[in-house]
């Protein structure tokens, strides 16, 4: 074998280990970074989530009320929950002075409730599944009739429900009632005396006999001369069971309780804001009038008044025995607005693939070139060096 021969060899076999060398300090590295926790995502702000949410099914005309309270007049748009399997089974809404009482609209409350639903905050993911890790809710007046003690406001059909407002003494409303079928449980008939005693007006709701309950139950709306914005709840005491609200209240600010019966609840606010900041657009009749949205989008504000665009919701739950005084609503100007967000996390992909990990099969085939181009470099200088030799 002649001199060139052997060092052509011995060159041969230094590119060898070179590449050797080079291959092994890559496929370490590949899997170093293979078997590492995935890098934080980046983060893309600003989409908000879908009206058809979960929260917006026809069960939460269960538990929900919207309130608002403009110009002296209270307006309560309420869900209803009677037994229909009942006959004469009664809701009795107390209220500070008579109301006039409406059928509302389902879609009223499931807007509310998709307005202030969490927005999402998008998440972008480089990097996916590790695929070494494993699977991974016009009343006329009325004349007394009856007896003296009892005043019928108003006796009527509102859509699936029977309505009579009543006024006067206890007795009088609970034999009114027993009079004409409508069924009132016994706790609930001995919680009137307090209302009764400060000059309320009660009304009492049942479902008509052909009412058609197949389908969504529509919810009831009361609006009614009031100084403060209020929340019947003193029924509640009669409850067997823990007892949780949903309200959204409607205001120029957020709202707080000022009842006395809040330091013994527990109470929450998800939602504080204007929904329409966050890109909301109010399509519901009775939300648009309540919160003033067709005056502002002429330019009109009577009296120089703002709109009350501001939501405030509130999750309330306790015991029964905690609902010693209505719920009383005030301004809070000094409450943070909160918009709660839910995290989505996108995986972007090359072709089905994260680019995560394209970046890392990248990285490798970049070290590998740098280690094919190191070698041949080392072996050109080394044959430089022994041809000069």
């Amino acid at each position: 074998m002649t001199d060139h021969s052997r060092e052509s060899e011995a060159t041969a076999r230094g590119r060898r280990r070179l590449l050797a060398v080079a291959l092994t300090g890559a496929l370490v590295l590949a899997q170093l970074l293979l078997g590492a926790t995935s890098p934080a995502g980046a983060c893309a702000c600003g989409a908000f989530i879908d009206p058809a949410d979960e929260r917006t099914g026809a069960n939460v005309l269960e538990e929900t009320a919207v309130l608002a309270l403009s110009g002296g007049t209270q307006t309560v748009v309420m869900g209803l929950e009677l037994d229909a399997e009942r006959t004469g089974s009664t809701l009795l809404m107390p209220t500070p002075t008579v109301p006039e009482v409406s059928a509302a609209e389902a879609g009223t409350l499931r807007e509310i409730q998709a307005a202030t639903a969490p927005r999402e905050e998008v998440e972008l993911d480089l990097w996916g599944t590790n695929p070494f890790s494993g699977p991974g809710a016009g009343a006329d007046g009325g004349a007394p009739t009856g007896a003296p003690e009892v005043t019928v406001h108003e006796q009527s059909r509102v859509g699936d429900y029977e309505v009579a407002v009543l006024g006067g003494e206890a007795d009088g409303v609970r034999d009114w009632l027993g009079e004409n079928g409508y069924e009132l449980p016994e706790p609930v008939s001995a919680l009137l005396d307090p209302y009764a005693e400060e000059g309320w007006t009660f009304t009492a709701i049942r479902y008509a006999e052909d009412a058609e309950l197949s389908g969504e139950v529509e919810p009831l709306r009361f609006d009614f001369a009031s100084e403060e914005l209020i929340y019947p709840v003193r029924f509640s005491q009669a409850a067997e069971s823990g007892q949780t609200l949903h309200l959204f209240v409607l205001g120029e600010e957020p709202m707080r309780r000022t009842d006395a019966s809040a330091a013994h609840q527990e109470v929450e606010r998800p939602w504080i804001a204007d929904p329409t900041v966050h890109d909301w657009v109010w399509t519901d009749a009775t939300l648009r009038e309540l919160t003033g949205t067709e005056l502002a989008e002429h330019g009109a504000s009577p009296n120089g008044e703002r709109f009350p665009g501001v939501v405030t919701e509130f999750e309330i739950r306790g015991e029964p025995e905690s609902f010693t005084t209505d719920l009383v609503f005030a301004e809070d100007p000094d409450a943070e607005w909160v918009v709660p967000t839910e995290t989505v996390t996108h995986t972007v992909t090359v072709a089905g693939i994260p680019v995560g990990w394209l970046l890392v099969a990248a990285g490798v085939i970049t070290v590998l070139a740098l280690g094919v181009a190191a070698s041949a470099l080392v072996a050109a200088l080394r044959m430089r060096r022994r041809a000069r030799g």
